[in-house]
């Protein structure tokens, strides 16, 4: 797949943002595909866009104008391998799809196969160039898999032979790719001498296996009329992934030294292959991991969330008290007589505009964005990372929210009620590793929420405990007493002044 790579400022180290999707989107915010974090990078800078003839990137309203070669792009620009791309003062080069797929063994070197007793050396190295090429380079496992026992088993005119691979989970070996000339449904492959290779790491070649003393006991040679067959173990360093089996049946020329060091060059070639399947996979893991914490917390906090993650994976699940913490519930006025005066895909724009502006306020002040609430938002200021004046960055979002919408922000037409609240919560991981959400609980919570609702029209309530935390000065009133469902005592409310 064709990708975007960025090169550090002291040119040792590159970051690659592959291009998996026909739309990506890049930019400052962190909902975008591409989270590009420099100040003159706009929040949605650019879109790249797959079309019948290649990639084409359009700018996205930035104000900084998106550059392709130094030319700034006007309308869309189609992508060639190796184009300079340009958002603000962040440079990026294009990468096109480069992998080469390698020639196959043509069907007159197969013949030749068919017709001799041994493999030609040009053959085995063809085969063997082709699966170390593939095996790095290829786009769909299954496929190369299959691919690969194909070419063997005709290159070694065997009756059946497979690939298999170990569950790291349960430990048992499972059949990733097989190639018979046997019936359908009647392929067996030989336990004994499956479990002896892998068990030993080493090749085995049985040359008469029906009399062969070490296999005697094995149903899947008698049964399959078993004459010859090998076995190779897929390893490298210290672990095992797998292995691959051949076999020929009764009547069939026995399998030779030569072709055992042949499958065990290849073994040892899918070994580095299944290696370098789990590694882009761990890495694909541990960015998404990333992107999905971008999401929600601030950029200060990503680096020391994932380290504490890598260090010890189980913490990602420990319930964190944190002894102050500041909640934000941001909630737009009269939505439901909104949705019924206005159209579907108005309102999805409104909504849109809304929780991007009101994320990069809160993220810019230090707070997390906790949730989406339909036509709201939950926010905090205290975890996962906390500052000393979190009720002041708390009121500053609060403030920069109402003068936004009261500015008529971005062209939507909306008002706000804001509530805030100041105390302990414990801070949890809720989810799995493919979809995370961060949350917390605690009284604050329900507090907040309450005051929200109890807030005039783009107005701010927040509690006297929030009140008694301000460091920075703003004007606040008295409002009174409210009663909040769970609480033995009543809640002091103040007022801010915008």
């Amino acid at each position: 797949m064709p990708l975007l790579a960025s090169i550090s400022k002291d040119n040792k180290s590159e970051e690659v943002y592959p291009i998996d999707k026909d739309t990506i989107s890049a930019g400052r915010l962190p909902s975008n595909d591409i989270v590009l974090l420099d100040s003159s990078v706009s929040r949605n800078h650019f879109v790249i866009k797959k079309e019948k003839d290649g990639y084409y990137i359009a700018d996205n309203g930035s104000s900084n104008g998106t550059l392709v070669n130094d030319k700034k792009v006007t309308g869309k620009t189609r992508l060639k391998n190796h184009d300079s791309i340009r958002a603000g003062k962040v440079v990026l080069v294009y990468k096109d799809d480069e992998f080469i797929t390698v020639k196959e063994v043509s069907p007159s070197e197969l013949g030749t196969i068919a017709s001799s007793t041994s493999v030609p050396n040009n053959v085995y190295l063809n085969i063997i160039f082709s699966v170390a090429r593939e095996g790095i380079y290829t786009h769909d496992q299954k496929q190369f898999y299959a691919h690969t026992i194909k070419l063997i088993c005709n290159a070694l005119k065997a009756d059946y032979g497979a690939i298999l691979v170990i569950d790291e989970a349960t430990g048992m070996l499972s059949t990733m790719a097989e190639s018979s000339v046997r019936e359908s449904g009647t392929a067996s492959i030989s336990s004994s001498i499956l479990d002896k290779s892998i068990k030993n790491r080493a090749g085995i070649l049985v040359k008469n296996a029906g009399i062969d003393y070490r296999f005697t006991g094995d149903r899947t040679i008698q049964s399959m009329a078993i004459n010859s067959a090998m076995c190779a173990p897929a390893w490298e360093k210290d672990h095992t992934y797998g292995a691959l089996y051949v076999d020929r049946t009764i009547g069939k020329q026995q399998f030779t030294e030569e072709n055992l060091n042949f499958i065990t060059i290849i073994a040892n070639l899918l070994a580095l292959t299944m290696a370098h399947e789990k590694l882009v996979q761990r890495i694909a893991d541990e960015k998404n991991l990333t992107d999905q914490i971008k999401r929600f917390v601030p950029i200060e906090a990503v680096s020391g969330f994932l380290d504490m993650i890598k260090n010890n994976p189980s913490s990602l699940w420990n319930v964190q008290e944190v002894s102050r913490s500041t909640i934000l519930f941001a909630d737009i006025v009269g939505f439901t007589s909104l949705t019924e005066r206005s159209r579907p895909r108005e309102i999805a724009r409104m909504l849109r505009i809304f929780f991007e502006k009101a994320t990069d306020i809160i993220l810019t002040n230090g707070g997390s964005v906790n949730k989406f609430l339909g036509d709201g938002l939950m926010a905090v200021f205290g975890t996962p990372i906390s500052h000393d004046d979190d009720p002041d960055r708390a009121i500053s979002s609060a403030m920069a929210l109402i003068k936004w919408v009261k500015s008529n922000g971005d062209g939507i037409d909306i008002s706000l009620r804001i509530g805030i609240d100041t105390g302990p919560v414990l801070g949890i991981m809720v989810g799995s590793s493919q979809r995370l959400e961060y949350t917390v609980i605690g009284d604050s919570v329900n507090v907040a929420s309450r005051l929200q609702a109890i807030a005039d029209v783009n107005h701010i309530a927040i509690s006297r405990e929030t009140n008694s935390y301000i460091k920075t000065p703003v004007s606040t009133k008295l409002i009174g007493e409210i009663t909040v469902k769970g609480k033995e005592n009543p809640v002091t409310v103040y007022q801010v002044s915008c």
